[in-house]
């Protein structure tokens, strides 16, 4: 409360010393104009020291910006109070108050992220400076020489001068209605109530001046001041902890943010080209070049996340040796398996077999019923082969719709005997597939069976059991292939399937 008086008085006070003395720019009331911006600056580094640490950089750079006011008020002030005749100190004055736009740009375009990359600081440290560079170039050319005497150039000026306070406000306005936190849109509030008043102001005042200032013209620069003093120390308002916008709108404006730190360069370029059409032209591809690589940087960034977190996925994946979608063994399991399988196998004479299963037609009916009826007829079959092993068994996703199942001390017979099984606890789901011939899902075996001969990598009995699988695919599905041809005549008819066997014992 005793701020709010002590604002208020202030306030009053230039009103009162400005009419007294009939001129806005008498010392007195420019150093009540100073005393309203040191308190607005005081007001916003106290709710910089208040805030968490996430948050402070903001505050910090509305405290810069406010900082660059103070010091375009009190070099008038100094000008009025010990004269200019070399129009150095209204220079110094004119670059003051343009350069509060580079800690508002910062303010309004950064995302404030914790993980940025710092080459997108760094370029956004070089935009700001070729800002700056443009600002006092273009404001020293246009404001003093052959130039300043053109009307058009003071209007130039002013024109841009009020396209970048109006944008800066409206980009403001959007990071307001784009924050989801509580927080961060208090700050944003902050910020776009200040800096759209001031754009009001501002276009106000400079048109003002350019027939001379009234008494009065001093006191439009306390509003926006006087606002955000007022502001940041009152508690916020209701509706900022009601408001809450989608995390789209959220996305999509932190995302467009940035775009407003090349949209100045622009402007500056466009408007350099007065002076330096060379100037101008370079700055307008620095402006391309800048937001390019920001992008670019920044895309880097974001595939390196997602490769590490694809690479996370993955390992965790392999160390639970589990797929995540049916719950079977992964193909990681499968490999370390077989591979002990066939050392068992070679030490002890008790050779594993290997199936080969696939389901027939699949792609068809993940295009006619859609993927997540596709995943669901998956998990199904994984259910029903795992249902028909033994507990030393395995059965594993190879990928896609295709498994494999490693039967521990099998012989062909053996073998095959599972296979029938495994066919008809499939035809006894009686899932319904409309692109298939038998309409109902189905699977296709390929069977190879260890021998003495066979080496010890898991690749070979893998190939062997895949070619099977392909010569019961080629002789039409749903039905059972063994990689041994004298397989066939040892047991005739193996391929029409008695569908009452039991699990092996």
């Amino acid at each position: 409360m005793r701020v709010v008086s002590l604002l208020v008085l202030l306030l009053l006070a230039h009103l009162v010393l400005a009419n007294r003395s009939g001129h806005a720019e008498d010392a007195w009331p420019q150093l009540m104009l100073l005393s309203v911006q040191a308190m607005a600056l005081g007001a916003v580094f106290v709710r910089y020291r208040r805030s968490p640490p996430l948050i402070r950089l903001p505050w910090l750079l509305l405290a810069l910006a406010i900082l660059m006011q103070v010091l375009w008020g009190s070099t008038n002030l100094l000008t009025t109070m010990l004269g200019d005749k070399g129009g150095y100190l209204s220079a110094l004055a004119t670059v003051f108050s343009g350069l509060y736009v580079i800690p508002c740009m910062f303010m309004v375009s950064r995302s404030f992220t914790r993980n940025e990359p710092r080459v997108v600081v760094g370029l956004d440290l070089a935009m700001s400076c070729v800002v700056a560079i443009l600002l006092y170039e273009f404001f020293t050319q246009m404001l003093s020489g052959p130039l300043a005497k053109d009307p058009t150039s003071i209007y130039a000026v002013l024109y841009q001068a009020d396209a970048i306070d109006f944008s800066l406000a409206l980009m403001a306005i959007l990071r307001l209605l784009g924050a989801r936190s509580f927080r961060w849109r208090f700050f944003y509030f902050a910020a776009s109530s200040y800096l759209l008043v001031n754009a009001i102001v501002a276009t106000i005042y400079n048109r003002v001046e350019l027939h001379g200032l009234p008494w009065w013209a001093g006191s439009l620069v306390d509003i926006p001041h006087a606002l955000l003093a007022l502001v940041a120390i009152r508690q916020p308002p209701r509706w900022l902890r009601a408001y809450h916008p989608s995390l789209a709108v959220s996305q999509t404006i932190a995302s467009f943010a940035p775009i407003i730190l090349s949209m100045m360069v622009v402007m500056l370029g466009f408007s350099v080209t007065r002076v330096s059409f060379i100037l101008g032209l370079l700055t307008g591809c620095a402006s391309v070049l800048f937001y390019g690589l920001r992008v670019a940087f920044i895309q880097s960034r974001h595939m390196d996340m997602q490769r590490a977190g694809d690479l996370s996925a993955l390992r965790l994946e392999q160390q639970l040796g589990r797929d995540p979608l049916t719950g079977i063994a992964n193909r990681v399991t499968l490999d370390t398996c077989l591979r002990e399988a066939l050392q068992e196998g070679h030490r002890t004479g008790r050779y594993c077999a290997l199936l080969m299963i696939d389901i027939d037609f699949f792609k068809l009916y993940n295009d006619s019923l859609g993927h997540i009826a596709g995943d669901a007829s998956l998990i199904k079959v994984a259910s029903a082969l795992s249902s028909q092993l033994r507990a030393r068994d395995l059965a594993a996703r190879y990928g896609g719709e295709e498994f494999v199942v490693v039967l521990m001390d099998a012989s062909t017979e053996t073998a095959i005997e599972a296979a029938k099984r495994m066919v008809g606890v499939i035809e006894r789901l009686q899932i319904p597939h409309p692109c298939s011939p038998y309409e109902r899902i189905t699977v296709s075996i390929g069977i190879a069976t260890q021998t003495p001969d066979t080496p010890m990598d898991p690749v070979v009995l893998l190939e062997e059991s895949d070619r099977a699988l392909y010569l019961a695919k080629n002789n039409g599905r749903d039905r059972v292939e063994v990689a041994d041809e004298s397989a066939c005549d040892l047991f005739p008819g193996w391929n029409r399937f008695d569908m009452r066997g039991d699990a092996i014992k």
